[in-house]
């Protein structure tokens, strides 16, 4: 009777227990049309970092819990690092994302980090007359 009581109780305690929303971001890291390979570091205002690696594909996923900014940093195989900033926007149950992360071509610095990839702008220069 007892080991039945038992058994019960550990049936039913899964289906008491309050489970954390949890997010699953995937996507794809680039350098122009070519995937990347990478380590991801994803660090949340507390400081505390969660880590993920892409495939050879560039593709790559990592479980994340919403309502957080996380301060991006792709670091590749040959040791350039890329920072950018994700929000996961706050929620109640499960939820996957999609964010795919474009390197190298779409900076401007020389030092390669930015908050989001910008694109190349053509800048205007305007021609003056010359007096004589």
């Amino acid at each position: 009777m007892k080991q039945v009581l038992y058994v019960l109780a550990l049936a039913i305690v899964p289906l008491c227990a309050q489970i954390e929303p949890t997010a699953l971001l995937r996507g794809t890291i680039r350098d122009g049309s070519q995937p990347v390979r990478a380590e991801l570091q994803f660090r949340d205002e507390s400081g505390k970092t969660i880590r993920a690696k892409s495939a050879s594909d560039g593709s790559y996923q990592v479980i994340l819990p919403p309502g957080h900014s996380y301060g991006v940093t792709i670091t590749t195989d040959n040791l350039d690092r890329y920072t950018f900033t994700y929000t996961v926007p706050p929620a109640t149950k499960y939820m996957e994302l999609t964010q795919d992360f474009s390197i190298g071509a779409t900076f401007a610095s020389a030092s390669k980090q930015s908050e989001q990839p910008k694109p190349a702008q053509k800048k205007k220069v305007k021609k003056s007359k010359r007096r004589k």
